[in-house]
């Protein structure tokens, strides 16, 4: 492995070459500036655009900059750095490894001896107490002693932590990472919000059994108020349950902002205590986003430090006032501010919800899903999400040439915008993934009527990309119809489209209809999933800025 392979997994500056073989041209064209345009059909055409496929595998831009809290790089560019990795994987890695896990089942041990004879009703009912709750503590301290043997020796705590009556919710953020659970072993041990399917982990699932979490049944459909009722209960209950602490941003985050609060924590509407967390160590190798290298990764990278360090700081308590105890969600906002300003990071209106979009636009391979958010938001204020523009050129894409190099005046007059425009400018930096002055056509048209069509079924969307990769509806060769269907997201392989046409295709004349592939397709339960649509994926039109 070498440096550069340790610096990153994959930069959102980095490009994938698209994998149909239809590259951009890498000679520059000096005419672009000074091409003519032709009316036709309302759609300007300038004669020397050329019709090439987009850069569909990209996964961000890099001509726009901007804070997308979703993406995490581990920069680590010293050779040496590098060896010591290497080495300290062989000579300190096992000697962890072993450590962490004779701490975890020591925590199991505790935790199986606390749970005898206890139910999970039995834990949802009433506090701990007694001997349970010092055997509690017992198999927090064990815990902590995973994290110390996995490197993270050192643990600083600034502020005084309130007590349960005075807070009875501990606001967390940023939220980053697996290694932020050390908030919660690093004293008393106070209770979590988990998914249900966490009591069934080996070894852990009795660890946080243990814990009395209020556990999320994501079956139900009643989950969401059935968890903030049960947040409630515990909030203003006179018994002497343990704090409740909430990872306000629900999702990960690179630390560079504060995404928007879920309001789960706030409906209560009692005191709740803002905790920092923050990691003073010299290179991040735990950050874990939607955009990142994955866990294994982390684990190896962290485990191979020589130490690391976690800070925890406690902010006063926030006693909210009548305003914001009607008002969850201007609660949520106002603690967010303060613990930014604590932080010194800006607040963004990014949320988990985005991080569904993007996940939803790598999977339909539509260009860089990371930035697809901004994008969709840059084409809401130039008041294209609402128009046909994008469309109209689809039906008139075949016309076109040159359609890889779109310099900003063309492609100004393609989609007859202003080109003073702030937005224009920023949409077309976003496009401009190589920084060379230049856009795909394609992408763009790709990206815009993704956003139109998140909400819609994939059949939607495909239908109306048909006059991107074919001649017509009518039409629609062997060899569109794959790079189609690779829109249809990882339950349509190539394979499988391949295997679809020919079953289409019963008079071997070499092309297939839209419609003909939609009949087909709606009487087969195993292609269901192109009809489903995506209502859950909220419609924004608010601004996705940073503040």
């Amino acid at each position: 492995m070498t440096t550069s392979t340790i610096k990153r997994r994959r930069s959102p500056h980095d490009v994938r070459e698209p994998t149909d073989g239809n590259d951009i041209d890498n000679e520059t064209d000096t005419d672009n500036n000074s091409s003519s345009v032709l009316e036709n059909d309302n759609v300007v055409i300038p004669n020397n655009l050329t019709k090439r496929d987009s850069e569909e595998d990209a996964w961000a831009s890099k001509g726009y900059s901007y804070i997308n809290p979703f993406v995490h790089r581990i920069d680590i560019d010293s050779h040496i750095e590098v060896a010591k990795i290497y080495v300290l994987s062989v000579l300190l890695l096992p000697i962890r490894v072993v450590g962490c896990v004779l701490s975890l089942l020591s925590a199991w041990m505790f935790a199986c001896i606390g749970l005898y004879g206890m139910t999970l009703d039995d834990l949802k009912e009433k506090p701990l107490k007694g001997w349970r709750r010092h055997v509690q503590y017992l198999c927090a301290r064990a815990m902590r002693a995973v994290y110390t043997a996995g490197s993270f020796h050192y643990l600083s705590t600034k502020g005084t932590p309130a007590t349960a009556k005075d807070a009875p919710i501990l606001v967390v953020a940023p939220h980053s990472s697996y290694v932020d659970s050390i908030l919660v072993v690093s004293g008393h041990p106070p209770s979590i919000v988990a998914k249900r399917e966490t009591a069934d982990i080996p070894l852990l699932g009795r660890i946080i059994n243990y814990a009395q979490p209020i556990y999320v049944q994501r079956e139900d459909p009643n989950s969401r108020q059935n968890t903030i009722r049960d947040i409630v209960d515990r909030a203003r209950s006179k018994d002497d349950w343990p704090q409740v602490v909430i990872f306000a941003e629900g999702t990960c985050t690179n630390r560079t902002a504060l995404i928007k609060f879920k309001p789960g924590a706030f409906y209560p509407g009692v005191p709740v205590q803002p905790v920092l967390l923050r990691y003073p160590n010299k290179f991040d190798t735990f950050t874990w986003t939607w955009d990142g290298p994955g866990v294994l990764r982390l684990l190896w990278l962290t485990m191979t430090q020589f130490y690391n360090r976690c800070e925890i700081e406690y902010l006063p308590v926030y006693n909210p006032s009548p305003a914001e105890i009607a008002d969850a969600n201007l609660y949520a906002n106002n603690v967010r501010q303060v613990m930014a300003k604590a932080l010194g990071v800006p607040t963004s209106d990014y949320s988990f919800e985005d991080v569904i979009v993007m996940s939803r636009a790598r999977e339909m391979k539509v260009p860089f899903p990371g930035d697809i958010v901004e994008i969709e938001h840059t084409l809401d204020h130039l008041g294209l999400l609402d128009s046909k523009r994008d469309a109209e050129i689809c039906e008139n894409y075949l016309r076109l040439t040159n359609t890889d190099k779109l310099d900003i005046i063309t492609f100004a007059e393609l989609l007859q915008a202003d080109l003073k425009s702030p937005n224009l400018h920023k949409l077309f930096a976003l496009l401009d993934h190589r920084r060379e002055g230049r856009v795909c056509l394609k992408s763009f048209l790709i990206c815009s009527l993704f956003c139109k069509y998140k909400n819609a079924d994939i059949l939607t969307f495909l239908r109306a990309l048909t006059n991107v990769y074919s001649e017509s509806d009518k039409k629609i060769t062997r060899e569109s119809f794959i790079k189609l269907l690779r829109h249809a997201g990882s339950k349509l392989n190539e394979q499988k489209a391949q295997a679809l046409f020919f079953a289409l295709d019963t008079a071997n004349v070499g092309y297939v209809s839209f419609d003909m592939f939609a009949q087909y397709t709606e009487k087969q339960s195993n292609y269901k999933f192109l009809y489903h649509k995506s209502e859950h994926i909220r419609r924004t039109k608010s601004t996705k800025s940073t503040k």
